[in-house]
């Protein structure tokens, strides 16, 4: 592995992979938490109750905590995320465009334009058949636009909140599928540096595990005994991408009348686009790897 390579890898040199992984990680906790605390409203759990089982199992000081912190009332602070999510998604579109600049190979123009298709057509289609469904948005699903809507909001406000929001995440999602081409050398020459010999040592390598035993790979029990977070970027990132841009074109689906909406199919056809593009993100490195030997041994003839 080169010495340029390093310095993208390894999490202690490269200071936008940290950036952008600290932020990612604040971002999904802060909407995890959000979306979980309003679902609990939302089935008419009584907060403070719930709370004070929470306290009495960990002993922890939560609802003081909380309060303290955080708005009185879980519906004022879904308001507040839904507020803040084209300001959240602009930063991380930031620090993803740097961490994609990182990458320095070239783009395949074919697979680069049908996973973007992919991503956009899925979304711009459930958009369009939602609002030629509903216009005023009354069958619309998504919780952040359901609570501006419910709390009043001016139908053209919640559009343009909307169409901003959704442009962003769009974009965010293409970068990470074009961040992933673009890195792509350099995550198989760190493969190709452990020199896999199975499908084991390949998977360790691939899961940012090279430097590490198969004990500390599958149970690790200190912090250095960690895999690499780089490789764990795209391992994650791709099949959330691509699994929830599947969703959405069942989502249109869903509107047109092709299939029966269904909670249990939709977190079927979400896993399914998950670990589906996790099988094929992992066979397309095998087979970037077995090109990579194969145009050593050429060379070295």
């Amino acid at each position: 592995m080169k010495r340029s390579d390093e310095s993208v890898v390894y999490w202690k040199e490269n200071v936008t992979l940290r950036r952008f992984l600290v932020v990612s990680a604040l971002l999904m906790v802060w909407i995890g938490c959000d979306l979980g605390l309003h679902a609990l409203a939302h089935q008419g759990i009584d907060e403070a109750e719930f709370w004070r089982y929470l306290e009495s199992v960990t002993g922890w000081p939560i609802s003081r905590m909380l309060y303290e912190w955080l708005p009185a009332d879980s519906w004022r602070l879904h308001l507040y995320t839904a507020y803040s999510l084209p300001a959240l998604g602009f930063i991380s579109l930031i620090l993803l465009d740097r961490l994609v600049n990182q990458g320095q190979t070239r783009l395949p123009w074919g697979i680069t334009a049908c996973g973007g298709l992919f991503i956009v057509g899925g979304a711009v289609l459930d958009m369009a058949v939602t609002v030629a469904h509903s216009p005023n948005l009354e069958l619309e699903g998504n919780p952040y636009v359901r609570i501006l809507l419910d709390s009043q909001h001016p139908l053209p406000f919640v559009y343009m909140h909307a169409l901003f929001t959704q442009s962003l995440y769009i974009t965010l999602f293409c970068g990470i599928w074009i961040g992933f081409l673009r890195h792509r050398e350099i995550i198989v020459d760190t493969i190709s540096s452990a020199s896999p010999t199975s499908w084991v040592e390949f998977l360790k390598a691939a899961t940012g595990g090279a430097h590490l035993s198969i004990r500390q790979w599958l149970f690790p029990i200190r912090p250095s005994e960690g895999p690499l977070l780089y490789h764990c970027v795209w391992l994650v990132a791709i099949p959330v991408v691509f699994g929830i841009s599947l969703f959405r074109w069942y989502a249109a689906m869903e509107w047109i009348g092709l299939v029966e909406p269904a909670d249990s199919t939709r977190v079927f056809v979400v896993l399914h686009g998950v670990f589906s593009t996790l099988v094929l993100y992992l066979l397309s490195l095998w087979r970037l790897y077995q090109q990579s030997l194969q145009s050593v041994v050429e060379h070295g003839r």
